[in-house]
């Protein structure tokens, strides 16, 4: 079954059933809203790659990756990886979606496939801070008054820059002399 025809025709049977009312929707404010907006959001993203989108990123980066030593090609494809988050509602969207196709273009590339699967593992969770819609508990922090959405994006942005520059100019090395 669609996961996402199941959800929405839960929210129906409770809105129909009067278990939920559109008032009670109203009187949680934003944060329902939110989290009705990140399930859409997340079948969006899953239709990218079901209709061959991740596919076809996958054959462009692979051709203008082909002429460029490994080393340029490892930074380059990290840092789109991380970038591309923003068409993502959730890391695991984004893991489905990309982790595969930039692991096979990177190995193209002649990139040690050690090395680029752990950056991209780690880049999947090092950018949890990055927006508002990043993880489960962004939404709260935002919806809570706790930070508003300017400070979780500049604080998310300084993190996420933090976290590649270490693990490029620490854990690449490492992973690499591990490795061998």
């Amino acid at each position: 079954m669609n996961l996402a025809a199941v959800a929405i025709a839960g929210l129906g049977t409770l809105l129909t059933t009067g278990v939920l009312t559109l008032d009670d929707i109203y009187l949680q404010g934003s944060t329902l809203s939110t989290f009705l907006w990140l399930a859409l959001l997340f079948v969006l993203s899953g239709q990218l790659n079901e209709m061959g989108f991740m596919g076809y990123v996958g054959e462009e980066l692979a051709s203008m990756l082909g002429n460029v030593s490994w080393p340029i090609a490892y930074v380059v494809l990290l840092f789109l990886y991380v970038v591309m988050h923003y068409m993502f509602v959730s890391q695991s969207a984004q893991v489905l979606a990309l982790l595969g196709v930039f692991l096979n273009v990177g190995i193209k590339a002649g990139v040690p496939i050690h090395l680029m699967g752990f950056a991209l593992l780690f880049a999947s969770s090092y950018f949890s801070t990055l927006t508002p819609q990043d993880g489960s508990q962004n939404v709260i922090f935002v919806a809570s008054d706790y930070l508003t959405q300017g400070e979780l994006y500049r604080l998310g942005l300084m993190t996420t820059i933090f976290c590649m520059l270490v693990f490029l100019f620490i854990g690449t090395p490492w992973i690499l002399w591990v490795g061998n």
